[in-house]
């Protein structure tokens, strides 16, 4: 949640990274973003758009909006291990791509699939060259989603991803799984680029997601392709819901006006949950850029929905 204040900011812009690694030593290390968190200049670029948006809701544009669609060109990478090759299908595929649509539809963003890749390779698979792999699979400008669904993924130290509890009982047959606790990263916008930058400024944007993740993976309620709902909203431009993880007036989080004060990720799907029960409303459980398990996942606040708008017409459309 975002408090607007009363100063006016300038809107300039870096590269960040959205990457959040969870390892497996208690709750406080799942839920840590051991990367480092949004800069200066990306959090100029959230309260800049937060201003814009309270000004047009004061002077009653809000309601008046008429909302362009937006079409991302978009393309799939399945990268596997030689003894993983086989288990993500055409189906898991296509099922990933309905709830991709499904989940943005009311965003009033579509993904246009441009095609598939599948590459057979250990390294990739682990994602032990993520630089060799995107330079040689990248399609498309700055403005083309790439997602690579990568069959054994993990993180370096300092990675990020949506990861799960192993600590959990109810997510102990999930841990076992996993090569790592990683389910998954993404790039934010990056507002250095423009129109004429050269690919090897790019060339890593992107999502990485454990491919057992997708709707049919063999995850047990980590199955239903949040994950990639999860990553693709950060590459949009959106900060989790518990980011700065405090209940403090002073805190931030993720700069959205309509999105609950949550000082913790959530984990699973509890029946509700309050971290910070001095501040108005409930933990977004079902919010998408909680930590939530797959069958918590719901929805977009309105201004998340309004936000990824907003970085979509500035930092990546045309580029």
């Amino acid at each position: 949640m975002f408090r607007l204040g009363g100063l006016q900011l300038l809107f300039i812009l870096t590269i960040a990274t959205i990457q959040c690694q969870h390892t497996v030593s208690g709750h406080h290390a799942r839920a840590f973003c051991a990367t480092h968190a949004p800069n200066d200049r990306l959090k100029a670029a959230h309260k800049h758009l937060s201003a814009d948006e309270m000004n047009q809701y004061v002077v009653g544009h809000e309601s008046r909006e008429r909302v362009t669609p937006i079409e991302i060109e978009t393309w799939f990478h399945i990268v596997s291990s030689e003894e993983e090759s086989e288990i993500v299908t055409d189906g898991m595929i296509n099922e990933q791509l309905s709830y991709l649509q499904n989940a943005y539809e009311n965003v009033t963003i579509s993904y246009r699939l441009e095609g598939i890749t599948r590459s057979v390779n250990n390294t990739w698979a682990h994602n032990a060259d993520d630089l060799g792999m995107k330079a040689a699979l990248r399609r498309g400008s700055y403005s083309t989603l790439n997602v690579y669904f990568q069959t054994n993924l993990q993180a370096s130290h300092g990675a990020g991803a949506r990861a799960v509890n192993p600590e959990n009982k109810r997510n102990s047959h999930v841990s076992n799984q996993l090569s790592s606790s990683v389910l998954g990263f993404c790039t934010l916008p990056d507002p250095s680029v423009n129109a004429s930058s050269p690919r090897s400024a790019y060339v890593k944007d992107g999502c990485n997601v454990l491919a057992k993740t997708m709707p049919g993976g063999s995850l047990m309620h980590y199955n239903r392709g949040g994950t990639a709902i999860h990553e693709i909203g950060h590459w949009n431009g959106l900060l989790h819901t518990f980011e700065g993880e405090s209940c403090s007036p002073d805190n931030p989080g993720d700069y959205i006006a309509d999105t609950p004060v949550q000082s913790i990720p959530t984990d699973g799907c509890p029946a509700r949950k309050n971290s910070c029960p001095d501040s108005p409303g409930l933990d977004a459980i079902h919010n998408f850029m909680d930590y939530s398990s797959d069958e918590c996942y719901e929805t977009f606040t309105p201004g998340q929905m309004k936000r990824m708008r907003g970085m979509w017409s500035s930092m990546r459309e045309g580029k």
